[in-house]
């Protein structure tokens, strides 16, 4: 029973190397979680010693663990994945929130310098109708005073 445990112990690591050089292979995109196909349960025979079906449930539970461990390893990989795109999101974001307040900050300071400019482009416009009423009024005096009307 040892020698089977240590053989166990063995083909576990060497299935474990097999995954891993695998894992180092593929890029986190091209990973596909592996299926496990379930095999038709062994029917029992008789002529088979105790040490042959503990051998082979070992064997089944080695494999088994091994195809967790993978699955566990491209899950890793995903998260790992997912957990950078979001940090570099989040980035972006802070990025677009200080271009967002700066753009607003600019924003109101152009809006106070147009109002400035219509409250002033208002009264240069009074003004200047005022100036015209009299420039008309100082030609209209002048016009009457050198054409008189006829008696």
């Amino acid at each position: 029973a040892v020698v089977s445990t240590q053989s166990t112990g063995e083909l576990i690591q060497r299935r474990r190397n097999v995954v891993e050089e695998q894992q180092r292979l593929k890029s986190p995109k091209q990973q596909s979680v592996p299926t496990v196909v379930e095999k038709p349960r062994e029917e029992y025979i008789p002529e088979r010693d105790v040490s042959e079906v503990i051998e082979l449930h070992k064997q089944n539970q080695a494999k088994l663990a091994d195809q967790m461990l993978s699955m566990t390893r491209n899950l890793k990989n995903v998260s790992v994945a997912a957990r950078d795109i979001i940090a570099q999101d989040n980035k972006n974001l802070s990025g677009v929130q200080d271009i967002v307040d700066k753009n607003t900050a600019k924003l109101s300071k152009e809006t106070s310098q147009l109002e400035k400019f219509n409250k002033s482009s208002g009264k240069c416009w009074v003004w200047s109708l005022i100036f015209l009423v009299m420039v008309i009024f100082i030609v209209m005096v002048i016009f009457i005073r050198l054409f008189p009307k006829r008696k």
